[in-house]
């Protein structure tokens, strides 16, 4: 049955392009800017797009490899992890079951939806957060994604950890981007109907759209399932697969980052946000006022990634994101409005952008790292071209050598230089011991006698540290499950004076913004802070 319905889609995209117009010159000409991409841009070994159009599947196929080792091709049915992309569908789904089952709305407080007993560090929060505040990202609380590293962060306790994290700007004064917001929405929908997550979204969104081959990386049968492109990242010195344990355990919270989808899925996923919750056959699927409300501008984004290396002057044409929706950005491109969403995990990076006001949408899915969504944006902005009718003003030239010829801003690498010649400032297993912080849990600092190196553990996370030239600085290696694409650089323990036992450690690559401090609580198996609880 695959092996049909793939050779009908193909020959079904091919009389489309014909129909609108595009001839096979023009098929010609975007098939080899997509293949040399891969060519060029060797970061990722496979990637998939689609484009939808007036109603219709202009476009969905697959290129490159979904490995590395057998070489197995990307197709269209090839599921790749949508990352952030999941956010448009937990909110989706949160805002119908409010609708349908409770007395709530976005406007409700959290702690209406939650319980009184759920608070925020700060009493204003607690007071006067609503729900429109923690899907539109209007808290101010920094992302914290090393939280997800460790097995206790569960959907069940996320609600009672979100007291002690800080908010660092004031109450709905600036957007900051946080995935533990939609592990909220993960957790609220959950409560609501008394059923996991990933059947609700299987039941109100997937089935009565027709996505017959998404699914979720938390999935008991994802083994069996063998069109999965397998993610990679930036390694040392080479790209490295992510192992699939990783991914399941990292995407827990689910509703910020756990779906996996295929173009041709995603084309239905956007044509229906396309028609306001309408199917392919014309039925109302997901009330219209719910999908307006997902693509509201609520909250103002004055800076982003996307428009450093994508604004006028620097580049001829801008592409822009002004304000954030529930799950959705709202931004511009060439004049036109656009609702768009990147999705970054490690090993992955997908791109969802929709023209509402042309009826046209543009999906790219890539195994491989992007930083700063450069490759997927340029992707996307030459097929928006192409598909728009506009001279592309890109080509398969410039999309290898951006930034160069237009501007010079290269995204800082994140590989860490370790010099293995430096000596610490104190004896190493001074350092040993337990480390905790309420909302993270506990980190341990362990000494390795044969090595004569200090090692790190958290949750799944496991680093070898080597001194910094800062007293009491480190760098880690990441070895086990996240060995190569997860160092941690910049591990700063604490002491107050210089023979005072050390007294916190600060890991910078948890959250930069706001580095959690994990104050040490067990010296040689004694406590160090009499309110410590193991």
């Amino acid at each position: 049955m695959k092996p049909s319905f793939h050779l009908y889609l193909m020959s079904f995209t091919l009389v489309k392009w014909q129909v609108f117009g595009w001839h096979d010159q023009d098929i010609r000409e975007v098939e080899s800017v997509l293949s040399k991409v891969l060519q060029c841009r060797l970061n990722f070994p496979g990637m998939a797009v689609s484009v939808v159009k007036d109603g219709r599947i202009l476009m969905a196929k697959g290129y490159g490899y979904l490995d590395t080792s057998k070489r197995s091709p990307v197709t269209n049915r090839t599921l790749f992890q949508i990352s952030s992309l999941t956010k448009a569908f937990a909110g989706t789904l949160l805002l119908k079951q409010l609708k349908e089952n409770t007395n709530f709305s976005i406007y409700s407080k959290l702690t209406e939806i939650l319980g009184n007993n759920f608070k925020f560090s700060k009493d204003l929060w607690t007071q006067e957060a609503d729900l429109k505040d923690l899907m539109s990202m209007n808290l101010a609380i920094p992302g914290h994604n090393g939280m997800r590293l460790h097995t206790s962060v569960t959907r069940k306790n996320l609600p009672s950890r979100m007291q002690y994290l800080e908010p660092i700007y004031g109450f709905r004064t600036k957007f900051l981007y946080g995935n533990l917001n939609y592990g909220l929405v993960t957790h609220m929908s959950e409560n609501i109907a008394g059923k996991r997550w990933e059947n609700l979204i299987q039941k109100e969104i997937f089935d009565p759209l027709g996505m017959s081959s998404s699914t979720f990386f938390t999935s008991d049968k994802l083994e069996a399932e063998k069109d999965i492109a397998t993610g990679y990242d930036r390694g040392h010195d080479r790209i490295v697969a992510v192992p699939r344990e990783f991914s399941r355990i990292f995407t827990t919270l689910c509703g910020s980052n756990c779906i996996l989808s295929n173009v041709i899925d995603m084309a239905k996923w956007m044509m229906v946000h396309l028609r306001r919750g309408k199917n392919e056959h014309g039925k109302q699927i997901i009330d219209s006022d719910i999908v307006d409300l997902t693509h509201h501008p609520w909250t103002l984004i004055k800076v982003s990634k996307l428009s450093w290396l994508f604004t006028q002057p620097d580049v001829p044409v801008s592409t822009t994101e002004s304000s954030y929706g529930l799950g959705w950005k709202n931004g511009h491109y060439r004049g036109h409005r656009i609702y768009h969403h990147s999705g970054s995990s490690y090993g992955y990076s997908a791109f969802i952008t929709l023209f509402p006001d042309q009826d046209m949408g543009i999906f790219v899915a890539m195994n491989g790292r992007d930083d700063y969504y450069m490759i997927r944006t340029l992707l996307i902005n030459y097929l928006s071209d192409v598909f728009l009718g506009v001279q592309p003003w890109l080509n398969e030239s410039t999309i290898c050598t951006f930034p160069h010829p237009f501007h010079n801003k290269v995204p800082k690498s994140e590989t860490i230089t370790i010099d293995r010649s430096l000596e610490s400032t104190r004896p190493l297993p001074e350092y040993e011991g337990a480390y905790y912080l309420d909302a993270y849990g506990k980190l341990s600092v362990t000494y390795n006698v044969t090595s004569r190196r200090l090692n790190i553990e958290f949750g799944i996370g496991r680093w070898t540290l080597y001194p910094a030239s800062i007293p009491y600085k480190f760098h880690g290696l990441a070895e086990g499950i996240m060995h190569e694409f997860w160092d941690l650089e910049n591990i700063q323990f604490q002491s107050s004076c210089k023979k005072c036992p050390i007294s916190s450690v600060a890991i910078e690559r948890f959250e930069k913004k706001h580095p959690p401090v994990f104050k040490r609580v067990l010296i040689n198996g004694m406590s160090a802070c009499p309110e410590y609880r193991k």
